[in-house]
């Protein structure tokens, strides 16, 4: 099942999948992806970032100043985060895409975001949970909502080794302000920059070809919905 494969946050400095060295271990492959300085400075801080919201705290770091990747910076998160400006034509969009799957009921919810925020949305759900056919559960065997996934407690608690939501809503406004936040900080909505979502703080044990794929995949549902 995919969503017991997945990373715990949603960031990531762009990387070029091309460039892994790859070395066979005693049970499985481990990949280390080839980083620039500028790469790798924006991964460990983007990952911090998430890091720190998991644990409920926002804004700078503990050090009261986030370093600097010698690159443009954006302006407040909480001031650039997308607007949840409801889109009736969005909604259907994504309704027409996923109808017959348990995510068409969270197309009015997901169409609350910016376009390219719930491209996103719509992609990592058809990647890690094909749109809700691959879930965790509670232990009453109930649906836990959550086809991003996404490690963060919900309401519910953690089910399966991730986060368990009390309804459709909580979980899009839990993964989608997420996103949102990964948005603003890249300054970019390009799924071959949100794979940390699939690797967590590190890729050294996905194969590059399971990188690739990931973006391919995430990315073939981003356009159907960007484009429109």
């Amino acid at each position: 099942m995919l969503f017991l494969g997945t990373g715990v946050f949603p960031a990531l400095p762009p990387i070029d999948t091309k460039n892994f060295i790859a070395s066979q271990g005693e049970e499985e492959m481990v990949v280390t992806p080839v980083l620039s300085h500028e790469e790798l400075c924006h991964w460990q801080k983007d990952f911090a970032f998430f890091s720190r919201l998991t644990e409920g705290k926002r804004g700078v770091s503990e050090s009261g100043k986030e370093k600097s990747c010698n690159v443009k910076e954006t302006e407040s998160i909480e001031a650039t985060q997308q607007k949840a400006v409801s889109d009736d034509d969005l909604s259907r969009t994504i309704r027409e895409l996923t109808i017959g799957y348990p995510l068409e009921i969270m197309a009015p919810a997901i169409s609350a975001y910016d376009r390219s925020v719930a491209a996103l949305i719509v992609g990592i759900a058809k990647k890690e949970s094909n749109w809700g056919k691959r879930v965790p559960r509670s232990p009453d065997g109930a649906d836990c909502f959550n086809y991003w996934g996404f490690k963060g407690a919900g309401s519910r608690g953690i089910a399966m080794g991730h986060g368990c939501f009390g309804s459709p809503e909580e979980a899009v406004q839990a993964v989608g302000n997420r996103i949102a936040e990964l948005v603003a900080l890249r300054e970019t909505s390009e799924p071959k920059n949100m794979i940390i979502w699939k690797c967590g703080s590190s890729c050294a044990t996905h194969s590059p070809e399971s990188v690739r794929k990931w973006i391919a995949d995430v990315d073939l549902y981003y356009r159907q919905i960007v484009k429109n």
